[in-house]
């Protein structure tokens, strides 16, 4: 029914968003009915250049103004005009089929798997299942349409994970930093280090946004995906692990300085702060009743009343954080699950009200985030709950002392004493109390002797403290944690083979039966037309000719505009016009095939 043939013209397509993003921020800060005209703009630039002092020009610096984006605009149309000389091959041809059966027959037969695709190996194939009888095709099932990147679409392999690798020493530098400042407040009072990491969870996801935004990916499901491992990484490490490394051994218990006090601290704080933050919406206030009725355009009250905007990567890892810190602390805390279920309580009808009231729309994403979080966050939480708690359980009574048999105080003693820790506490000791050693209890730091599982064998020889309870207790929780690192660890290795068996050969399964319900069909269809979302317009602009192909296919419409407004291949033609290049080459096609008939079934 449609065919959309992509071609490798990334460059030329950023290059057009960014010149109607100018165009669009030109006519929010000059005045209605002002001309737009190349001479008309270099005019008003130039004037507003001259008449600049000191203190403006730094702030253009920093804000730019109308001089900055003409200059823009002028060499993004001389970017334009060149790019438009070259060829564009082809990259990818999306196909829509009438009917899910024919669907299902095309993928079933001509996924052979990448491998054979990209070394274009043949043998084994049927004849007629080759392109021009000579090529494979890597023939897979794309996402859904309104999640195509096709700004970002053709990135080479390379390229992507150089990027990918930039930002994550980005996150790894923010959590260092982090945690330094977490110990620090820590130092200071453990409530502000409670107060700290919640604030830090709630700034982070600002940052690793614009990390993201820097990244291509080929689909918002993938952004969400990478956005979702920066967050969450971050999040476990800032909730949870921080307080392990920061917190004395010997402080682990304490009553007012202790990790339980400090976990309850930070349960309260998400319960309460994170969301009353998102409830209030502040952002979103600000934009509906300050900005919205002071806009100077229709287009820029509508922009400013769509809802704030948010990502379901942020509000996965919202709640994979909570149930992380929970898993983390069980064994020294119980309470967390309860504290945790309810938080979870909490969330569900926060997040309710606010995407019923508060947030802007959003992609259709799929299931991309859920499998991965489901595939690897939950995986690796167990493993994280079962090796912490057995280690958590040998370092009772967490005070660094064995009690030396036969042997007892000769004189009383009362006062004040400076612990490890360096805080002062008042002790009293009679005469015949028992006496005590240093001992090291904390399993993680053992030296000279293996020190996992967290078994009773690996206690130091000689110091050994231990009860007989605890002993079974432990070793049915140590030896439980290797058991549970290596189902974890086959259940990963053999995802991992599958994926590497799906390169050799085709592993196509329809899921779910057959409909029976045709595309057209469809009141709200939406096909693959390329389409490219910014900050300033509230529809997407289209890299595409939009003449040649029904409206229909479009999920959105504008009540105010025609979609030829958005239509970036008349601004390439405006901008090739005496130049010897035609702009009907260098843009993505889009064909039509409605069956007879369907548009008066529509109309009826």
């Amino acid at each position: 029914t449609v065919c959309t043939i992509d071609l490798d013209n990334d460059i030329l397509v950023n290059a057009l968003c960014d010149r109607r993003v100018c165009r669009r921020k030109l006519e929010l800060i000059l005045e209605p009915g002002t001309s737009l005209e190349p001479l008309d703009l270099a005019r008003i630039a130039s004037q507003q250049e001259r008449e600049r002092k000191a203190f403006q020009r730094f702030m253009a610096m920093l804000f730019p103004g109308v001089p900055e984006i003409v200059g823009r605009m002028t060499v993004l149309t001389a970017k334009v005009q060149g790019l438009a000389q070259l060829d564009f091959p082809a990259t990818r041809v999306f196909l829509t089929f009438e009917t899910e059966h024919d669907q299902r027959k095309v993928l079933s037969t001509l996924n052979y798997g990448s491998m054979k695709a990209n070394k274009q190996k043949t043998k084994g194939i049927d004849p007629q299942h080759l392109f021009r009888g000579t090529h494979v095709l890597k023939v897979e099932e794309p996402d859904e349409p309104s999640t195509i990147r096709w700004q970002d679409l053709n990135v080479k392999w390379m390229a992507r994970m150089k990027q990918l690798a930039l930002t994550m020493i980005a996150t790894f530098a923010a959590i260092f930093v982090c945690a330094l400042l977490v110990r620090f407040c820590a130092n200071a009072n453990p409530a502000w280090a409670s107060i700290a990491i919640s604030v830090a969870n709630s700034v982070f996801p600002m940052f690793a946004k614009i990390l993201t935004s820097l990244e291509p990916h080929p689909s918002e499901g993938a952004k969400q995906t990478s956005l979702y491992l920066k967050i969450a990484l971050f999040r476990w490490v800032n909730t949870a692990i921080i307080f392990t490394i920061i917190t004395p051994f010997t402080d682990t218990l304490d009553a007012e300085d202790g990790i339980v006090s400090g976990v309850y601290a930070i349960f309260i704080a998400d319960i309460g702060l994170t969301n009353l933050i998102l409830f209030l919406d502040p952002v979103g206030h600000l934009q509906k009743h300050f900005l919205a009725p002071r806009a100077k355009t229709q287009d820029a009250m509508n922009l400013a009343m769509k809802g704030t905007e948010y990502e379901l990567a942020e509000r996965y890892t919202n709640m994979t954080k909570l149930l992380f810190l929970c898993f983390w602390y069980s064994a020294i805390f119980p309470a967390s699950f309860f504290l945790c279920a309810f938080a979870f309580f909490m969330i569900y009808f926060v997040d309710r009200f606010a995407l019923m009231r508060i947030w802007a729309r959003t992609p259709k994403l799929g299931t991309k985030i859920a499998k991965f979080s489901r595939k690897y966050f939950f995986a690796l939480a167990i493993c994280a709950m079962a090796v912490i708690s057995s280690y958590a359980w040998a370092g009772f009574p967490y005070d660094n002392l064995c009690e030396n048999e036969d042997s007892a105080v000769d004189n009383s003693f009362s006062g004040n004493i400076t612990t490890e820790s360096g805080k002062s506490r008042f002790v009293s000791v009679n005469a015949g109390d028992s006496t005590y050693r240093y001992c090291l209890q904390d399993l993680y730091r053992t030296d000279g002797k293996e020190n996992f599982p967290a078994v009773p064998e690996n206690q130091p020889d000689g110091n050994e403290w231990m009860t007989d309870d605890q002993e079974i207790l432990t070793r049915v929780y140590g030896w439980t944690s290797v058991a549970v690192l290596l189902l974890v660890a086959l259940k990963f290795i053999f995802g991992w083979y599958t994926n590497v068996m799906k390169m050799f050969r085709g592993t196509y399964k329809a899921r779910g039966d057959d409909q029976g319900i045709n595309f057209s069909q469809v009141q709200s269809i939406d096909a693959y037309v390329p389409q490219v979302y910014t900050n300033v317009f509230s529809y997407p602009l289209l890299p595409c000719e939009t003449e040649k192909f029904d409206k229909e296919l479009f999920d959105w419409s504008d009540p105010e505009r025609d979609h030829s407004y958005y239509d970036l291949h008349l601004d390439a033609v405006e901008l090739l016009e005496g130049i010897h290049a035609e702009a009907e080459h260098v843009f993505s096609k889009v064909a039509h095939w409605p069956p007879q008939g369907v548009h008066e079934e529509k109309e009826d």
